[in-house]
């Protein structure tokens, strides 16, 4: 997706998803990156993000951390299915 057009309905709502459980620090670089609309440039950020996240949640768990680990465990799947999202066209584009 370009930074000109319009998401779809169902991309803004994995957005809205990803934004309400992500950190404001997060959030502004996100808006810094790629201003009102997350596309496919905010790719690198989201996919380390995830990657931390990853990380987090076994280290969460063994520290009896249960409801930060939920929260980790919910951001790791809202950004797995924004990343899939963001990349699909890419992967249409490239066929």
């Amino acid at each position: 997706m370009t930074p000109f057009q319009r998401p779809s309905e169902a991309l803004v709502t994995l957005i809205e998803r990803y934004l309400g459980l992500e950190s404001m620090e997060v959030t502004e670089l996100l808006l810094d990156l790629c201003g009102t609309c997350i596309d496919t440039r905010a790719l690198p950020l989201l996919k380390q993000r995830l990657q931390e996240e990853q990380a987090q949640i076994p280290v969460l768990i063994a520290r009896g951390y249960i409801r930060m680990s939920e929260k980790s465990q919910q951001l790791v799947e809202s950004l797995t299915l924004l990343i899939r999202a963001l990349e699909q066209p890419r992967q249409e584009n490239k066929a």
